[in-house]
């Protein structure tokens, strides 16, 4: 069930404001502007496209922050889409509200005290109007108050708290030059959030807030140095929100989220659709586990359309989580985006590891790798293992699996924590393989060549890394004369293990069960066995 979070939108004017929002147009306050401030302070304050924005100042706040423009990039599609789904501010209102207080006495109370207060003091006189021009009580709206006024104020854009409770503020510069771009961020942090930033980055491009601020360029939450979309309604949309500062919030549909079995090794290879996409089936995000005391790491695909069509072609990005901030983690090769072939890894035992093996531009899809162990690497190891005759699995293993012209199997056994991705390459000599064999193939039948031939057969690994190890075994064929006497004696040893009477004071029925020999072969036998025994008397003569 959607979390309800509706805001209030107090669009605000100063008592000595004579636009009326009902009726004064965004091309009607941009003509006044350019007379009052002049064409050079007009091009780097506000979009040039207001000069032909026929929308009325309240048409440009319904549609951008209300269920109005739901088919625009307003803030109702954009904090749906960046919660797949699970937070609702479709009830947000906006009220025109007059304050009661001039321009120049706004100017005059941010010089002194300034700052934070005189925000505060603007929430709470915009809070009184609500109250006494429409009888709303501001605490009605969960999600907070945005302040926002019609006329150009001095001061800049803010999210957080104000006044005992969330909000953000700007005035409509922001809402018709920067769309979701600001609100979104603004927003963002009266919801909570702080600035994204990157692990390991302690310097910013970007000014405002610490140092290691704004340097995550694929979230909104930097937003001063993040790609953002042109939009023909608000100037910029975009780009949307990580999916750690989705989860953090509640937003993040855990059940479309992969996640490997808790406490335990895993190394899993899933198809990864992008994040914001809940339309699509399948997984939406994945999870690693932390390493060092880091929070899990999510795993997400955003590909380049709607809020993040700027970013130019589809990418995985890792982000970690320290309350309030996001950070998003470097591959093996310092990037801060995964393309295909990009690996991010942390730790030496336990770790995490995470591979791009293939992204799909068209049906924006991305083929990922994610492993995690729970002790130190070692390197991988394969054995081979003979796994019978005449079937994959032993049936009996007194039978010799090497008699000649018959089919042995052979498989192999694998072992290593997290392995990376690898190809089987089987190789032999002096026999035939004659089971279907691909790079992945794990079980081989071959066809043995007559006896007192031999043949080496040899498994060959080779990692996604270009690192390979392999194992190798030579033996002999045999006659099914020697394989029925090998059988014999693997028999009486292992009945004897069971029995408490030697087998060799067996009468002739319970040695009969034990041998399961045609007449001709038991003939064999019992010369083979008078040779043994003469070789022992000979032994015992000298």
């Amino acid at each position: 069930m959607a979390i309800q979070k509706p805001w209030a939108i107090l669009l605000c004017r100063y008592s000595d404001d004579t636009n009326d929002p009902n009726t004064v147009r965004i091309s009607d306050l941009y003509a006044q502007l350019l007379q009052s401030k002049g064409a050079a302070w007009l091009a780097g304050a506000f979009n040039p496209a207001a000069a032909t924005d026929n929308r009325t100042i309240l048409d440009l706040y319904q549609t951008f922050f209300t269920i109005t423009g739901i088919f625009t990039f307003n803030v109702v599609r954009y904090f749906d889409e960046m919660s797949q789904g699970l937070l609702d501010v479709t009830g947000t209102t906006v009220f025109p509200c007059t304050l009661d207080l001039t321009a120049a006495e706004s100017e005059a109370l941010a010089q002194n005290p300034g700052g934070t207060a005189h925000q505060d003091d603007l929430f709470a006189r915009a809070k009184k109007a609500l109250k006494n021009q429409y009888n709303v009580d501001w605490h009605a709206y969960l999600g907070g108050v945005v302040v926002s006024f019609q006329s150009v104020d001095s001061g800049g854009s803010q999210g957080g708290t104000f006044d005992g409770g969330p909000g953000a503020i700007g005035d409509i510069r922001y809402v018709r030059n920067n769309g979701t771009s600001k609100w979104g961020h603004e927003m963002g942090h009266g919801f909570g959030l702080g600035h994204s930033r990157t692990d390991g980055q302690f310097t910013s491009a970007c000014t405002g807030g610490d140092p290691s601020d704004y340097t995550d360029n694929w979230d909104v939450m930097s937003w001063q140095c993040c790609a953002v979309v042109t939009d023909t309604n608000y100037g910029t949309a975009g780009p949307g929100l990580n999916a750690w500062n989705m989860r953090s919030r509640g937003w993040l549909d855990e059940s479309r989220t992969w996640k490997g079995p808790p406490g335990s090794d895993f190394s899993e290879r899933i198809v990864l659709h992008p994040l914001h996409r809940r339309s699509d089936p399948g997984f939406l995000c994945a999870e690693l586990p932390g390493i060092g005391g880091d929070s899990a790491y999510l795993v997400e695909l955003r590909v380049p359309v709607d809020w993040d069509a700027q970013f130019g072609q589809p990418l995985v990005v890792v982000h970690r989580f320290a309350a309030p901030n996001s950070y998003i983690m470097k591959g093996t090769a310092g990037q801060k985006v995964l393309t295909a072939g990009g690996v991010f890894e942390k730790g030496d035992g336990p770790y995490s590891r995470l591979k791009v093996e293939s992204i799909d531009a068209v049906t924006g899809t991305a083929v990922i790798s994610l492993c995690f162990s729970k002790t130190a690497k070692v390197p991988p190891k394969v054995k081979l293992i003979r796994a019978g005759q005449s079937s994959p699995y032993p049936v009996d293993r007194c039978h010799p699996a090497n008699v000649g012209g018959t089919a042995v199997w052979f498989k192999f056994q694998l072992t290593g924590a997290c392995l990376a991705n690898y190809t089987v390459q089987w190789l032999l000599q002096g026999a035939v393989i004659t089971s279907p064999v691909t790079s992945a193939t794990s079980l081989i039948e071959i066809l043995l060549p007559p006896a007192d031939q031999e043949v080496t057969v040899t498994v060959k690994i080779t990692f996604d890394d270009g690192t390979s190890i392999f194992d190798t075994t030579t033996f002999p064929t045999i006659s099914q004369d020697q394989a029925n006497w090998t059988s014999l004696i693997c028999r009486i040893i292992d009945d004897e293990r069971l029995k408490p009477i030697p087998w060799y004071e067996w009468d002739p029925e319970r040695l009969q069960q034990v041998i399961r020999v045609s007449e001709q072969d038991l003939k064999k036998l019992i010369s083979r066995t008078e040779h043994v025994l003469n070789t022992l008397r000979q032994i015992k003569s000298r």
